[in-house]
């Protein structure tokens, strides 16, 4: 590989687009550059040319890091966070009303 060869090299960038100030950002593509300054004007250009936006993001392809693709990686949790599923609500509500059967209230000391 000569001297003209490595300076030569591009690079996958991800390109991300706001829209206005109250939207997220959404991938609308992906360009191709030698380096981050070239790889955001050619994003510009690409993607912004009749379009208005209020942010631009882009990313080497390279440096967007996937989750484990089998399912384990999501149900499996190391810390208990069973108080955050749905199932335990209904639970909740017969805990309550057992609580507040035993809580004396201000009127049960006015009548002792």
């Amino acid at each position: 590989m000569g001297k003209d060869e490595e300076a030569l090299h591009y690079d996958v960038f991800e390109v991300f687009v706001q829209k206005d100030p109250l939207s997220y950002h959404q991938h609308v593509g992906s360009v191709v550059a030698p380096s981050d300054s070239l790889a955001v004007q050619v994003a510009r250009e690409s993607f912004l040319r009749r379009e208005k936006a209020v942010n631009l993001w882009v990313v080497r392809q390279n440096n967007i890091y996937q989750s484990p693709t089998d399912s384990s990686f999501f149900s499996n949790r190391e810390l208990g966070k069973d108080y955050r599923e749905v199932a335990g609500y209904a639970d909740n509500a017969h805990q309550w009303k057992a609580l507040k059967q035993r809580v004396m209230t201000i009127d049960d000391l006015v009548r002792d």
